[in-house]
């Protein structure tokens, strides 16, 4: 009787040192799922930044099409109703990524300082009771053997105390593993409360996120529009007819102005307008060339000192054409006509 309890007990005690041993073992694995949690919350943060600049951005876009006139309004209001819902979802992840961080990361590495104070403890405990069970055991056991020795001398007096003491170490052994038993207890609902713990931080985080998700079903409806809007983008819708026939009778409040010509165009008529100018000046200069081969005017040539000038340009000369070859010499002044004697 007494060995089946002491295997037990010893059985009992094995698989509490397990369990023990095992949430002393599980800290780098909590702590491991903290700092990849800390850098999902990381993460979050920043999507939730580009996500609503994203969303200004598109809003503008929506804004455009929604301030056309008539041919895509139907278009705009359908990408606004698009951007609210993607504004609630960003407002669903910023309370998602929140959640997180406060009733998930937070709390569970506050709690882990507790669960290996709580462990500690449980192992110190049961090392301390199950020590102080041996020795009472061990002791009453001792006690035992000495009654037994006198009883086999015939001394039938022991007896009586020799049954009470054999009683006592069945009770020792019975009350070590009720110990043992309890000790497990502790270890086992010690280590499911851990994770009932980690459950009740985890479901706020789990709320949010279905939330989160939520929301995107909507987007279905809002998908459905917009392909339906764009089917044909080369057929107007009834809107845009109505804009044109509603111009009919107005007070026409749209005007179409000329635009002005291009740089390119007007560079192009001043440089035709001088080469016409520049053309004139040459036929008068060989017109005026034509006159000047009679004798007296080659004798004048040769007889007068020729007066240098500086060059000069036609009085009709385009102020932005350059200076024809005969603006570009000087001009030779004749003296009058003098005959021989």
């Amino acid at each position: 009787m007494e060995a089946v309890i002491e295997k037990e007990c010893s059985a009992l005690g094995g698989l509490f040192q397990t369990i023990i041993s095992d949430m002393k073992g599980s800290y780098p694995v909590w702590e491991d799922f903290i700092n990849k949690a800390g850098k999902l919350q990381s993460q979050l943060r920043t999507t939730v930044v580009a996500a609503a600049a994203f969303l200004d951005a598109f809003q503008k876009v929506a804004d455009m099409a929604t301030n056309t006139r008539g041919g895509t309004r139907e278009i705009g209001s359908a990408l606004t109703r698009m951007c609210m819902r993607h504004r609630s979802i960003e407002t669903k992840l910023r309370q998602f990524s929140s959640a997180l961080i406060d009733c998930l990361i937070n709390p569970l590495q506050e709690q882990m300082e507790e669960w290996k104070k709580v462990a500690n403890q449980l192992d110190k405990d049961h090392t301390k009771e199950y020590k102080k069970a041996r020795q009472e055991i061990k002791k009453k056991s001792s006690d035992t053997l000495k009654l037994q020795k006198k009883a086999k001398k015939g001394r039938g007096d022991i007896q009586p105390q020799l049954d009470s003491a054999l009683q006592d170490v069945n009770d020792k052994y019975l009350l070590l593993e009720e110990t043992e038993k309890q000790a497990v207890r502790k270890a086992l609902i010690e280590e499911r409360g851990r994770f009932c713990t980690f459950i009740s931080m985890l479901r706020p985080v789990i709320e949010e996120e279905i939330s989160m998700l939520g929301e995107i079903t909507h987007l279905q409806t809002i998908s459905e529009d917009l392909k339906s809007l764009t089917m044909d983008p080369h057929k107007l819708p009834s809107s845009s007819e109505q804009v044109i026939l509603d111009l009919k009778g107005s007070d026409y409040s749209w005007s179409y102005q000329t635009p002005p010509s291009s740089p390119s165009t007007t560079m192009s008529r001043k440089s035709s307008v001088c080469s016409s100018l520049n053309s004139v000046n040459s036929s008068d200069s060989r017109s005026s060339g034509s006159h000047s081969h009679s004798p007296s005017s080659h004798y004048r040539y040769r007889s007068s000192p020729a007066a240098p000038t500086w060059p000069s340009r036609h009085p009709s000369a385009c102020p932005a054409c350059p200076p024809t070859t005969q603006d570009s010499f000087p001009r030779t002044l004749s003296s009058p006509s003098h005959h021989p004697p």
